[in-house]
């Protein structure tokens, strides 16, 4: 089976894309030069969705503030030696040998990260404001000195990147990207993707990691998903991120859209960790690398099968927030059909994060802004599901009761809501959205 998609003969460009982009050359083996496909405009973080429901609840850890002051790290506690040497003619290989046609399994990805608790890493980041910063290289030793672990000096630079470097929502807007090199990232605190990923992986390697700058096609801000009887556009770059090397495994991460979104057209900044080591198959349904070796599973997706796969339910950042899976939630379509029983299912985003009504907010679904029908925890499953029969048209949406009068909701429980509902006002903030449609 061939490693390289091969993109379509029609050459019409998406929707949010520029058409003064290159497009990729199946024929290259090095990636390309993204000073230079991306002079125009690729794509920012994704489209800030913003909820009218209450702020994040209680006991969820937030990100450190953004701009904090506060000497560097002590030289004497810094490491005594220079990294090691790395091998920058790596990258990531896949082995075809012995490898089977079935389904890739969630299950197949570890999952320990996911659940990994990085508040003493991410606070470590904060001590660092761009300003004082004397040199990249002094950065990469304060930033990673008290770290051991290749994934703790990955995230810490991750981190930083966030309190630091601003997405350039002028020049992107405006059409006037520049090329960037590192250094000139530091200097100005601003960049778009390429000035991440290129940050980042200078800050990787000076730190001794094995890091790479990847290019490709995201599905990004302004991005449209294509109707029935549009022409198949061909593969085009318009986004960068990184694959770094940790504990022996390659992991995948998009620095950008960890650091924040485009509101409108303001920036703003708003940490998002599952954009640091999210599953190969989760990242890959955003990104779509021009290099086939960077969708490090056994089976690439083609281009074909990326560009036109259907569109999931959408999703607010308060459900990333809560720990849920994006690839667990059900239905996986955004639109649903009409006047029939529909299962509804949500999970967490780990086997080992708690499931325990104490730790929990209660789901419920409604539709069209009625019913709220709570969703119970099915132990077989791991899920908290239920059948709910959907309307002739309009919404259905996950909620998560926020607030009961006064009080957090968390730890409230299926029988607390029966006994409030109705009784006791109630907040709910919305985590999922679906479309319902006459199929």
């Amino acid at each position: 089976m061939s490693l390289r998609p091969q993109p379509p003969r029609r050459r019409v460009p998406p929707p949010p894309l520029p058409a003064s982009i290159a497009p990729f050359d199946v024929g290259a083996h090095v990636l390309p030069d993204l000073s230079v496909l991306l002079a125009r405009k690729p794509p920012p973080p994704p489209h800030f969705r913003r909820t009218t429901i209450s702020p994040s609840p209680r006991g969820l850890p937030d990100v450190p503030p953004r701009r904090v002051s506060a000497p560097l790290y002590p030289p004497e506690q810094a490491p005594t030696h220079p990294p090691p040497p790395l091998n920058l003619s790596s990258k990531p290989v896949v082995n075809t040998k012995g490898i089977s046609s079935r389904p890739i399994h969630l299950d197949d990805h570890p999952s320990c990260f996911q659940c990994k608790d990085f508040s003493r890493v991410d606070a470590h980041a904060a001590l660092f404001p761009r300003d004082l910063v004397v040199s990249l290289a002094d950065l990469a030793t304060n930033l990673v000195g008290p770290f051991d672990t290749d994934c703790d000096k990955a995230r810490v630079i991750f981190t930083w990147l966030h309190y630091n470097i601003a997405y350039d929502a002028v020049s992107f807007l405006s059409g006037n990207v520049q090329p960037s090199t590192p250094d000139s990232t530091l200097s100005s605190g601003l960049a778009v993707c390429d000035g991440y990923a290129g940050l980042f992986k200078h800050l990787a390697e000076l730190a001794g990691l094995q890091a790479h700058k990847v290019s490709g096609h995201g599905k990004g801000y302004g991005y449209q998903s294509l109707q029935d009887g549009d022409p198949l556009p061909e593969m085009s770059t318009n986004h960068a991120w990184n694959c770094v090397l940790l504990q022996g495994e390659w992991q995948l991460m998009d620095p950008c859209w960890g650091a924040g979104m485009l509101n409108g057209t303001e920036y703003e900044p708003r940490f998002a960790s599952k954009w640091f080591i999210a599953s190969p198959i989760e990242f890959g349904q955003r990104h779509f690398p021009c290099d086939p070796t960077f969708h490090l599973t056994p089976e690439q997706t083609s281009w074909e099968e990326y560009i036109l796969a259907a569109e999931g339910p959408q999703l607010t950042s308060d459900f990333d927030l809560l720990d849920l899976h994006p690839m667990l939630v059900s239905p996986s379509s955004q639109e649903i059909p009409d006047r029939q029983f529909i299962k509804f299912s949500v999970s967490k985003r780990c086997k080992h994060i708690s499931t325990a009504d104490v730790d929990n907010y209660v789901f419920v679904i409604s539709t069209n802004g009625k019913d709220f029908i709570p969703l119970p925890f099915n132990h077989e499953e791991g899920a908290w599901t239920g059948n709910i029969f959907t309307p002739r048209n309009g919404k259905v949406t996950l909620y998560a009761v926020d607030r009961v009068v006064n009080s957090d909701g968390k730890g409230l429980g299926i029988n607390g809501f029966v006994q409030a509902k109705g009784r006791k006002a109630m907040e709910f903030k919305g985590l999922a959205m679906w479309s319902v449609v006459n199929l």
